[in-house]
């Protein structure tokens, strides 16, 4: 069972394989040695449209929608999912601003965005429990004309590879006491620092940092949504983003499933391949599986985004599935090829390649970086009728 796809979307999913194929797979190791930010690769996706595939159709700059989007994302982290979280954080970006952007601010970004001539990245993370709550939280404060930021924003992807960022900040002395707010700003802004890139166990070809925030001015302008309104944004972002990083986890588990199962067929012991063995094939059926029930959970979920219906109860069920399965899935397919499944260098002796240490990497990445210990159960059955 799957969800059929239209022919548009299909060519979509196609064309991804494609581009994955050709301009990926030859390049995998160097993204994962993540020394260089993979800009003519970007450039690349966004000569070849895919960046601005989660614009709903009516806006200024007319996507193809969410469901095209995670077929990319599935399709790109079959081969790196550095490269889908660069596509991810970028698409969040192009995701806020369409839905609440003010018109000048969609004339001045989304074009841009849409042709990769600017990336966009979001930063919501802090050192404490939430925004506002911790040590060095982001703050704004208003002054004439617009707002000071000061604080320190963490965990940022794409950070220092960015044209421009979605901060969400506190406002001091907010009169309804919820003062978060989401400001634009941009790379190279007065007062803003990016600091080292954090040296992350996956996800490599994405690049990782902490921004700090110094005697920073925005203007009014610059404000997404309104003031105050930050925590409905970030909190609905969070929920698209895990509906794109479920299918990030999916094409992962795909990959290794796939190459598990080559792998099985070719390795002989006890005079047959081990693919014959009971041991082995309900390993390969259980990641299978577990990746096809995903699959299903993130197309609903995704069309329930694209439809501009209540998703967050599906998007909190995928993030939760994918949370508690997605290094499971890895594991067993490490298991089938034992000492290989495990190595990150290959001996020379040994024909092929074995991605599956990287892989293991790439979706502890994908299901820990953000909000690593937030399964969101209590939305679950909140929700549970």
């Amino acid at each position: 069972m799957t969800y059929p796809l239209t022919e548009a979307q299909t060519a979509i999913a196609q064309h991804a394989h494609e581009f994955a194929d050709g301009y990926l797979e030859p390049i995998v190791l160097d993204l994962d040695r993540g020394v260089v930010f993979p800009k003519a690769l970007v450039a690349q996706l966004g000569a070849d449209n895919f960046l601005g595939l989660v614009l709903p159709a009516q806006s200024p700059v007319a996507g193809a929608g969410f469901v095209a989007h995670i077929e990319l994302i599935q399709a790109l982290s079959q081969s790196s999912a550095g490269v889908a979280s660069i596509v991810n954080s970028h698409a969040l970006f192009a995701y806020a601003l369409a839905h609440w952007g003010s018109e000048a601010q969609k004339t001045k970004y989304l074009p841009a965005l849409a042709k990769g001539e600017k990336l966009g990245a979001v930063a919501i993370m802090e050192s404490g429990p939430g925004p506002g709550l911790g040590p060095n939280p982001l703050l704004a404060t208003r002054q004439a004309g617009g707002y000071r930021l000061d604080g320190v924003k963490t965990f940022v992807r794409n950070a220092g590879a960015a044209d421009v960022y979605l901060v969400f900040a506190t406002i001091q002395f907010a009169d309804d006491g919820n003062g978060l707010t989401g400001f634009i700003v941009e790379a190279g802004a007065k007062g803003l620092t990016v600091g080292p890139r954090l040296e992350t166990m996956g996800l490599r070809a994405c690049p990782v940092a902490h921004l700090d925030f110094s005697n920073l001015v925005v203007e009014e302008a610059d404000v997404m949504g309104t003031e105050n309104c930050g925590s409905v944004i970030a909190t609905q972002l969070l929920s698209v983003g895990a509906v794109a990083e479920a299918a990030q986890t999916v094409g992962i588990a795909r990959a290794a499933v796939k190459h598990a199962a080559g792998y099985a067929a070719h390795r002989v012991q006890f005079h047959h391949p081990i693919a014959r063995l009971q041991a082995i094939q309900t390993l390969l059926a259980d990641i299978a599986t577990d990746s096809h029930m995903a699959w299903l959970g993130v197309q609903h979920a995704a069309r329930l985004v694209e439809e501009d219906s209540p998703f967050e109860p599906e998007a909190a069920m995928v993030k939760s599935f994918v949370g508690r399965f997605g290094s499971k899935m890895l594991i067993d397919a490490v298991q089938i090829e034992g000492g290989m499944g495990i190595s990150e260098v290959v001996p020379k002796h040994v024909s092929g390649s074995y991605p599956l240490a990287r892989m293991f990497r790439d979706i502890a990445g994908t299901t820990l970086l953000d909000a690593p210990a937030d399964f969101p159960d209590a939305l679950i059955a909140a929700n549970v009728a």
